[in-house]
């Protein structure tokens, strides 16, 4: 009996805590609540960890955490971030560039392998804390990196310039070379372009476009769904191919790629972000309304999804879905809202030791504060 009591009195406790999806959110409450919840369970003295990797560290959080600490306007907790990150993860010293070792475990740098999303990441948040601090030092640093980038992080091929994921990736069988469409932000090399008057980087937007946009439409023949793989490859013609040993589902890296396309179209009204969106929107309006859910990890050639459902998964459908005026975005908002948990002050997306989703599912709540007008 007192066993029963016991789970009553939990899960009554439980409910007190989690915010009820038919209660009315505050979205600034939320951006500013699940910023202070995630400072406390994932930023140790300016490192950000992973809970889930035995408290491991990515070069990808880094830039995550200083990207919102800009945003917020934290400047604390940036240079903080700034700090460790430099003194840390730099490949100054081991490869005589500007780049970030991509992990960190057991007080070492475990792999100085440089990922090349963490970099674009990190030098766009140095240039944002540069003109929101008027700190010259910050974009010295964001120069340096973004001219890493070009040099040891693209790749030419067949007269178009090409992302490559990671330095020191040795090309896969048959030569191929590995693509990770997620990795690619138009709005950022926009921007890096406004700071260097690199044309590299507009060249990288195009093929940002370029490569999505294939990847929706079709694959060696296979007549696509819209979506696009975690990875895939490019042959010595430029066609795409599937990448040996890695994902080819619509997975937890790909699930980014409507969040990069937004940012573009939100700050930059451009219209390949919009259509890019529309396939998106198409897949997951028809999703919703057969299921009435999201589901996560999608195969990209039959629409088939994993069994379980994520916070993440609703960001990037309803991401997708509010861009292109789904009749649906209000409703996988509320269910992406039914996600979050509220204890006091402090908001986090569903497991509150999974780094990774904590780290974008406020994007959503974020947007709803900042949105601009845009193109129907």
């Amino acid at each position: 009996m007192k066993a029963f009591f016991l789970l009553l009195l939990v899960s009554f406790l439980q409910l007190m805590i989690t915010t009820c999806s038919s209660a009315p959110l505050d979205p600034d409450a939320v951006v500013q609540g699940s910023w202070d919840y995630y400072k406390r369970a994932f930023i140790i003295d300016g490192r950000v960890v992973r809970p889930k990797n035995d408290y491991d560290t990515v070069s990808e959080g880094e830039s995550y955490a200083m990207l919102r600490a800009v945003l917020m306007g934290d400047r604390k907790t940036f240079d903080e971030c700034l700090e460790w990150t430099e003194s840390f993860l730099s490949r100054k010293t081991l490869s005589g560039d500007h780049l970030l070792a991509w992990h960190f475990q057991n007080g070492r740098i475990s792999d100085k392998t440089a990922a090349s999303d963490a970099d674009i990441d990190y030098a766009f948040s140095l240039i944002l804390a540069s003109q929101k601090w008027n700190e010259t030092r910050y974009l010295e640093l964001a120069r340096e990196v973004m001219q890493s980038i070009l040099d040891h992080e693209t790749v030419e091929l067949n007269g178009r310039l090409y992302l490559l994921p990671a330095t020191e990736m040795e090309p896969a069988t048959n030569g191929l070379i590995a693509q990770n469409p997620s990795y690619y932000a138009p709005s950022s090399f926009k921007v890096f372009y406004e700071v260097s008057g690199d044309k590299r980087w507009i060249r990288l937007a195009d093929t940002a476009y370029n490569l999505v946009r294939r990847l929706q439409k079709s694959r060696e023949g296979v007549n696509a769904n819209g979506l696009v793989p975690d990875w895939c490859a490019l042959d010595e013609n430029g066609d795409i191919k599937p990448l040996p040993d890695k994902s080819n589902l619509f997975g937890w890296d790909a699930v980014r790629v409507p969040l990069r396309m937004m940012a573009d179209y939100q700050l930059n009204h451009d219209h390949r972000a919009l259509e890019v969106l529309r396939r998106f929107s198409l897949f997951f309006e028809s999703e919703f309304n057969r299921n009435g859910r999201i589901l996560s990890e999608y195969s990209c050639e039959n629409g088939t999804g994993k069994p379980y459902e994520s916070p993440l998964f609703y960001t990037a459908a309803y991401t997708a879905t509010e861009a292109a005026g789904s009749s649906v975005a209000s409703a996988i908002l509320q269910r992406q809202r039914e996600y979050i948990v509220q204890n006091g002050n402090d908001f986090f997306y569903g497991d509150s030791d999974d780094y990774y989703v904590n780290s974008l599912a406020w994007l959503v709540e974020y947007y709803q504060i900042n949105k601009t007008s845009r193109e129907p």
